[in-house]
């Protein structure tokens, strides 16, 4: 392995005491790949074993915590436990292969539901508002149905740890349920869950400690909780919050007790909205959490040159997406010195090798998600 990439494996220390062996690890990524009952495929074990390889951090993607929450077709669930317990087991198993820590994300989909999905065929969110010719405006959530979905962020918990994950990731980003909160173009609320700034955070914060309850009761010292979060929010409703904001959400989520911080972004060399406010988002973020908790950080990491310079703008892990798609061996590669081997496109000879679930690959084919030279079935 060539010097320049030793950061990359250096060990890591959470503020609980777990080791991480290296610097990288799996992002987050939607399979839509599910089975029709809302448990984990075949095809979605495989897709985790072949990329348990990449780095010790392997977070999956966002399983629903609630019915009223589910936001995508193939999207795996948390809520009938007798069905989804056997299912994850595996998938807790087949992410720990090469002792990576199998990270569980928990999420509700909020506004972003699909109707179609959901038994109500309604979404829910801290307000009515948004609506569009396509698609209805959200049911505003009574104060009952709020407390009942941090309830099931616990309850989701507990069956992390029962399937033996080594921990959860809170999904407060990407404009699902937490974020919603969050935002003033989609909180307007009156009461104690909206209104001011310090109320706007009261959700993502109650489940956060939710969260932190259920591991004392049912979990260990060791077991890992992360968060993930937008940076910022500016869309067609208006402007959600800033960065500025968001350094006051991190303040107080390292408070309540996160592991690491995991931020949303498309590159790692993003700036802020606001062009006066100078660094890049890792650089500000970094700064404020100021290695309290690890700072885990994707966006356009495709190079092992990338990964490292993402840690000296700030980020203490670095986790890849689309890239992991590409290359499941990607890190192996960079061990042994062949990085010049790396695939950052999917060539004629690997197609129908990567253990890429069906649906995943027909949308990684229709959006263009990575070159591919000729469309095939995996």
């Amino acid at each position: 392995m060539k010097p320049e990439f030793n950061a990359l494996f250096e060990e890591i220390t959470l503020p609980n005491g777990v080791v991480l062996n290296d610097r990288l690890g799996v992002a987050p990524m939607t399979t839509y790949s599910g089975n029709p009952d809302g448990t984990v495929s075949d095809e979605e074990l495989l897709y985790y074993r072949r990329r348990s390889n990449i780095g010790s951090l392997f977070i999956t993607a966002c399983i629903a915590v609630s019915e009223n929450g589910i936001a995508f077709p193939g999207q795996f669930i948390a809520f009938k436990e007798d069905l989804i317990m056997p299912r994850l087991k595996q998938l807790a198993a087949e992410m720990k292969t090469n002792g990576n820590k199998a990270i569980l994300q928990m999420q509700h989909g909020g506004r972003q539901g699909q109707p179609e999905l959901i038994e109500a065929n309604e979404t829910v969110a801290p307000s009515s508002v948004g609506g569009t010719p396509e698609k209805a405006a959200p049911r505003e959530l009574t104060a009952e149905e709020i407390t009942n979905i941090i309830r099931d962020f616990g309850e989701t918990t507990h069956r992390a740890i029962e399937a033996g994950f080594d921990g959860v990731e809170i999904h407060g980003a990407n404009t699902y349920l937490l974020q919603q909160f969050v935002s003033e173009a989609t909180n307007r609320r009156e009461d104690e869950w909206g209104g001011s700034f310090e109320n706007r955070l009261k959700f993502p914060l109650a489940v956060l400690a939710e969260v932190k309850r259920v591991v004392a009761e049912f979990g260990n010292e060791e077991f890992i909780i992360g968060y993930r979060l937008s940076p910022e929010e500016y869309s067609d409703l208006g402007v959600g919050y800033t960065i500025e904001e968001t350094k006051v959400l991190t303040e107080k989520l390292i408070v309540g007790g996160i592991h690491y911080l995991h931020v949303s972004l498309m590159d790692y060399k993003k700036r802020p909205h606001n062009e006066a406010i100078e660094g890049t988002i890792v650089e500000i973020l970094s700064k404020q959490i100021a290695g309290r908790v690890a700072f885990v950080v994707v966006g356009n990491i495709r190079k092992p040159e990338d990964a490292v310079a993402a840690l000296k703008e700030g980020a203490d892990i670095v986790v890849m997406g689309r890239q992991a798609l590409v290359d499941p061996e990607w890190t192996e590669k960079v061990k042994q010195g062949k990085e010049d081997e790396i695939f950052h496109s999917v060539p004629k000879e690997r197609k129908g090798k990567l253990d890429i679930p069906g649906p995943l690959w027909q949308l990684m084919s229709m959006y263009k998600m990575v070159e591919i030279e000729e469309e095939v079935n995996v």
